[in-house]
């Protein structure tokens, strides 16, 4: 008996020494990984792109779908529901809770099963930010001593933000904020104490509380979490008992693909913002998760004016296509840009992607050479059809004109307003195709142009964009000086620092008095000429343009406010339109498009405009600054409206603008909830222009979901809202896929436009579909998910065993 109490006293303290040894251990951290030793890490959040006067266009994420917002946003009945739900206390423990992992590993291996589970929140964030999921008693170790360490870092209220921001809610939502306006199209704060222990009911299993698989489990769930809470003294029992009562209702989210405002030129953004952010240090996919803002140069109103017209002249269905792209030509800046008639059809974008032969259009950059050689637009050519050109090779070279007809002797200028193929084969031999090809280059071309004397009449190689010939039209417009193209003015990080700002960049590449008398001419090909179609009665120059083969249509045009290319055509190959001319449809849709755009501008003559030109763009002794439009001085953020503008040196203005400050701008309202009618009434009486865009949803329709910016914003009397309002739910009938493989089945549900989720259970045969979850031919909301049973070959028992032991982190309903 004696012997056997000693035993039993060695057997104590030998255990006691051990556990000692592994709390020092673990305390002390020798030979665990530290906090620092980690690169820091980053929760993704999604980048946002707005138009020139803040209008939000789109946003960009990757796998992860994230806002990040800080905790004071957070309503403090969603912090306490999280907390109840998941750590109950969470304020009290030093990121391990002890108590709570052994229960949870005693509950598991008494029940058979992997039922409870004691990670802290803190243990979860580190888990998901640094260890990973891999489930092996070494990560277990990592993840509650980085806890640990993260619990000396960082306060609380941190820790609890940081895991709010990043936790996966299901249905690709990630962070408390995206999850509220996923589930229930409100931003934080709006949301009810029912609604907010349903999200924190999501959390322990987002794909088994999937509130459009399952809501009874979902509602279950809730009021547990309603109990937690009062059993936690963070509500009484009236208020949980009223949230009990509340129906659970969810918006059905439309996976149907819908194209943001101005799809083509968002698109564009996305490459244009990939290139600057690369020459800043980022890699390609920070853009889909660095949280950034871009600010575009886009003008929706003048947008929305360029898709409309495209919209009245061509059928969206057959047919040719087309590409529209407006600048304004002092600053490079892409006012509008219409990629084609169909984004849903085709996503390729002409307006910037489409290399094309111009026809006759480029027959200005021969003109323009010949004048700045001091050739007289008087000379004459002879002007008979056919010619034959004889090159320095010993070559010949025919050339027809357009009507197969010449009028003997023809002076250059008369040959560009009647675009005389002739005459300017003659004239291209005369100043050197290298020199045209260089003047091209030089006034904004950048695709690569052969030194070959075809390109007199557009005969390219490779072809260029109509973005390329309005910025090179636009060297004209601008009095001889290039501005280099912008989409960009803008990106700063989440936080509203500027990574990158583009003012405008001009470069004289032309003598002002060279472009005043090629604007002369190609007046005259408005008025009298070819391009008769684009005439709207104001100062205006322009070019047509038709490929022999009438595969291509081309209207180049411009006021010294606006330059706009308009291109007809075939994207996926070289397809006859018949007689097809630039004079006709491409000027027609110019001149529509233009009048519109051009309606409230005063007009102004090329002479004005190069008078003012010689003044303010005087080379090395001029400097560019955003200036505000009401106070003249220098803008701030809170200046409504603004625009570059080029000084003299030394006659620019040094102070920021003093009337439009933080003290001017006011509280933007919340007018989610309310009706379209109402919600604009409001935001006017507040001093704000408002712009409407529609969505699918629950709510009914005309009711407003959501706003940006977003209620309590400041900001300046003048500036726009854009508010998001329900065009009512949209459903979906989900497909019957009992009896097929998984892949096949899986495919099936996503064509659709529904998620798809996977149960796997003993039985044959292996890999077929035996059951699904609603079943085929229900009617559901797009996008909702179905549940499908596919039978799986038997596991082992020792794998089931490891499993139950040690994954105490799995997302199942916790009793704790």
């Amino acid at each position: 008996m004696k012997v056997f109490v000693r035993i039993l006293i060695i057997s104590f303290v030998c255990v006691a020494i051990a556990v000692s040894g592994v709390f020092l251990w673990f305390y002390t951290g020798i030979g665990l990984p530290k906090i620092s030793s980690f690169k820091n890490h980053n929760t993704a959040q999604n980048t946002q792109i707005f138009s020139a006067n803040g209008k939000f266009l789109t946003d960009l994420h990757g796998e992860e779908n994230r806002e990040i917002v800080d905790l004071d946003i957070i309503p403090e009945n969603l912090q306490k529901a999280v907390i109840a739900a998941e750590d109950s206390n969470f304020y009290k423990h030093k990121g391990i809770d002890w108590w709570a992992a052994a229960r949870a590993l005693w509950a598991n291996v008494v029940s058979g099963k992997v039922w409870q589970g004691g990670s802290t929140i803190t243990q979860q964030y580190v888990k998901n930010a640094y260890v990973g999921r891999k489930r092996t008693i070494w990560r277990k170790i990592q993840e509650a001593s980085l806890a640990h360490q993260l619990e000396k870092k960082y306060s609380k209220d941190m820790i609890l933000q940081l895991y709010l921001n990043g936790i996966y809610f299901g249905q690709g939502a990630f962070g408390c904020y995206v999850a509220a306006y996923k589930y229930f199209g409100k931003t934080p704060p709006q949301l009810t104490l029912a609604e907010c222990a349903t999200l924190a009911g999501i959390i322990c299993s987002p794909s088994y509380y999937d509130p459009y698989v399952c809501p009874e489990k979902v509602v279950t769930r809730r009021n547990w979490v309603l109990d937690r809470m009062v059993k936690k003294s963070f509500v009484s029992k009236e208020e949980a008992e009223s949230a009990k009562n509340e129906p659970l209702q969810v918006q059905p989210i439309n996976r149907y693909f819908k194209p943001p405002p101005a799809p083509y030129f968002c698109e564009y953004i996305v490459e244009r913002a990939k290139t600057e952010l690369s020459s800043k240090g980022y890699k390609p996919d920070d853009l889909y998760k660095g949280g950034f803002r871009i600010y575009t140069t886009l003008d929706m109103k003048l947008q929305e004016l360029a898709e409309e017209t495209v919209r009245t002249h061509l059928n969206s269905n057959s047919g040719p296509d087309v590409a529209l792209v407006c600048i304004d030509p002092r600053t490079g800046y892409i006012k509008a840009m219409v990629g084609g008639k169909n984004f849903l059809k085709s996503q390729f974008n002409s307006a910037a992607d489409g290399h094309r032969q111009a026809g006759s259009a480029f027959k200005v950059f021969v003109l323009t050479r010949a004048i700045a050689d001091g050739i007289s637009p008087e000379v004459t050519y002879n002007s008979s059809s056919p010619c034959i050109i004889h090159l320095p090779d010993g070559g010949k070279w025919v050339v027809n004109n357009y009507d197969g007809r010449g009028s003997g002797s023809m002076s250059i200028r008369t040959a560009t307003i009647h675009s005389v193929n002739c005459v300017f084969a003659q004239l291209i031999m005369d100043v050197g195709p290298s020199r045209v090809a260089q003047m091209a280059k030089n006034m904004g071309i950048m695709t690569e142009v052969e030194a070959n004397p075809a390109i007199a009449l557009g005969g390219l190689h490779k072809g260029v964009t109509p973005l390329e010939m309005a910025s090179a039209f636009g060297t004209l417009a601008n009095g001889g000086n290039h501005a280099i193209p912008r989409s960009i003015y803008k990106i700063t990080d989440s936080e509203g620092n500027i990574i990158i700002e583009n003012k405008p960049k001009t470069e004289r590449v032309l003598d002002s008095k060279i472009a005043l008398k090629v604007n002369k001419i190609l007046q005259a090909v408005v008025s009298s000429g070819t391009g008769r179609g684009a005439n709207i009665g104001r100062s205006q120059a322009g070019k047509t343009g038709t490929t022999e083969d009438h595969a291509d249509a081309w209207f180049v045009g411009y006021t010294p406010d606006l330059v706009t290319a308009v291109w007809v055509g075939y994207p996926e190959g070289r397809i006859s339109m018949g007689g097809m001319c630039g004079g006709d449809l491409p000027a027609t849709i110019w001149g529509d498009f233009m009048s519109k755009a051009l309606k409230d501008v005063p007009p102004t003559s090329f002479e004005a405009a190069s008078s003012e030109d010689e003044v303010q763009r005087d080379e090395g002794n001029s400097v560019t600054l955003l200036v505000c439009d009401g106070s003249g001085l220098l803008a701030t953020p809170y200046c409504p409206h603004s625009h570059y503008r080029t000084f003299r040196r030394g006659e620019e203005p040094t102070r920021p603008c003093n009337v439009h400050t933080e003290r001017t701008t006011n509280v933007v309202p919340n007018v989610v909830g309310m009706n379209q009618s109402s919600a604009k009434e409001l935001l006017t009486q507040s001093g704000y222009s408002v712009s409407v865009t529609q969505q699918s949803s629950a709510q009914s329709p005309g009711t407003v979901v959501s706003q940006t910016p977003s209620a309590g914003t400041r900001l300046a009397p003048g500036r726009s809202v854009t508010i998001t309002v329900s065009s009512g739910p949209s459903m979906g009938v989900i497909p019957s896929v009992v009896g097929l493989s998984e892949q096949a089945a899986k495919t099936k549900i996503s064509t659709a436009g529904f998620n798809n989720e996977v149960n796997y259970v003993e039985g044959s045969p292996v890999g077929v579909v035996i059951a699904q979850s609603p079943s085929g031919g229900t009617s559901a909301p797009v996008s909702s998910t179905v549940v499908i049973t596919v039978n799986k070959a038997a596991g082992t028992g020792v794998q089931n065993l490891f499993q139950m032991i040690f994954c105490l982190g799995r997302n199942l309903p916790s009793n704790s």
